[in-house]
């Protein structure tokens, strides 16, 4: 597949994140996912498939500095 990439934009209000619920989360889903794979349930190679899917490059990556705000 070649061409441009398309652009992807996410745009999520700050007010709606709770950060200790979200540190939480992940750690839970971290959690989660070292346990499927010391159990055998999942492989190395399934886990990065299933996880990828929520990581994007840096180059990626656009911040809207016009709409950022300081969050403290």
């Amino acid at each position: 597949m070649s061409g441009p990439v398309p652009s992807i934009v996410m745009s999520v209000p700050i007010s709606y994140i709770d950060p200790k619920q979200r540190f939480a989360e992940k750690e839970a889903a971290r959690r989660a996912d070292e346990e499927a794979l010391r159990s055998g349930r999942k492989s190395v190679a399934q886990l990065k498939r299933e996880n990828e899917a929520f990581a994007f490059s840096p180059s990626e990556a656009r911040v809207n500095w016009q709409q950022a705000r300081s969050v403290s």
